[in-house]
């Protein structure tokens, strides 16, 4: 069977297109995130502080609260590296008046007691963000939700190759309000993770146009699969279910076979991964599962998950045409973070 997701999934994907307060699925339409291309360098910069702050990701609250001086610092740190349109210069970390006249422009949330600010080591690579959807709230205001990545630089610079190394870090959104003397016409005025969104019940139709929860109680499995393949293209069978779209860019499939070799997940994957040129392996031993990624000779790119227990070989596959990763790879991390089977659940 087949269902919009709900339950234990839409605490993990509601977060990606979670809509609160003033902004609903009507201003949702009437916005395009090419729109608020502008504050991209903000928001990658936002996020890269965000991480890289402390152990745990920092939130940025609206007017009514203070920015921490972990964030400012790890702000003013990552900024020297950032797009020069944020105007930031190694000046700024001894200069409190700069500090407070760049902050002023960038965030509606109160400054702290300012202070010089120790120049740290680069972070590794490049911490961006995503943009998914965008939704228009009153007075000009605007929510942009997406994801936070790690790679080796922004996004819009990337290959297709580099893009598809892209490590999908947390869900996170972002409020702007409209301000005459802000960056490109805003300030932020929040910023949180998926740790830290509530989740709203209510969001629950504006999530099922991204994702379909596949639940097969017969064979023990469920996973979610990109809603793009409608209920006509599910193709079901005794081992589980496959889908493809008509132009045959988009391929999915989901099944469990006996493990009659009495195989183990290392070294059934390391096998298969050996076969192929250029894959790519990974064992994720934390929750019993491996990856395995690779492109094909007819041009597309392929991204494999398999659980394997005593009794059955569970695998999940999506396969892409090469050239529409920046529109499908982030669906992998969808795949890898859903699939689950009754024989290793607990609770």
């Amino acid at each position: 069977m087949k269902k919009h997701f709900t339950g234990r999934f839409l605490a993990w994907v509601m977060a990606l297109c979670l809509l609160v307060g003033a902004y609903g699925v009507a201003g949702a339409s009437q916005a395009q995130v090419s729109d608020f291309d502008a504050l991209s360098p903000l928001m990658d910069l936002v996020a890269a502080a965000a991480f890289s702050a402390g152990d745990d990701p920092e939130s940025v609250g609206n007017a009514e609260t203070t920015l921490t001086p972990m964030f400012i610092a790890a702000f003013f740190n990552c900024g020297l590296t950032a797009d020069a349109s944020l105007e930031i210069t190694a000046d700024m970390l001894q200069s409190t008046d700069q500090q407070a006249v760049l902050l002023g422009k960038l965030f509606t949330a109160k400054l702290p007691a300012l202070e010089p600010i120790a120049q740290t080591t680069p972070i590794s690579g490049y911490i961006g963000f995503q943009p998914v959807t965008v939704n228009a709230g009153s007075e000009n205001d605007v929510q942009i939700i997406g994801e936070v990545y790690w790679g080796t630089k922004p996004a819009s610079q990337m290959t297709d190759a580099e893009y598809k190394e892209v490590e999908w870090l947390d869900r996170a959104v972002y409020s702007f309000a409209a301000a005459a003397d802000g960056y490109h016409g805003y300030k932020l005025a929040g910023f949180s993770v998926g740790s830290e969104l509530n989740m709203e019940e209510a969001m629950q139709n504006y999530t099922e146009g991204i994702l379909v929860e596949y639940i097969n109680t017969t064979l023990g499995f469920s996973i979610l699969y990109p809603s793009v393949f409608s209920d006509e293209m599910l193709i079901e069978d005794g081992d589980g279910v496959s889908a493809r779209l008509e132009d045959e860019s988009l391929r999915f499939f989901v099944n469990r076979v006996e493990n009659a070799g009495a195989a183990n997940l290392a070294d059934y994957t390391n096998v298969i991964a050996q076969g192929i040129p250029g894959a790519k392996a990974t064992l994720n031993e934390t929750f019993s599962y491996a990856t395995i990624a690779y492109d094909t000779q007819e041009g597309y790119t392929v991204f494999d998950m398999y659980i394997i227990t005593d009794k059955y070989i569970y695998q999940a596959e999506l396969s892409y045409k090469q050239e529409l990763a920046r529109t499908y790879q982030l669906y992998t991390a969808y795949m890898e973070n859903s699939f689950a089977v009754d024989e290793l659940s607990v609770g």
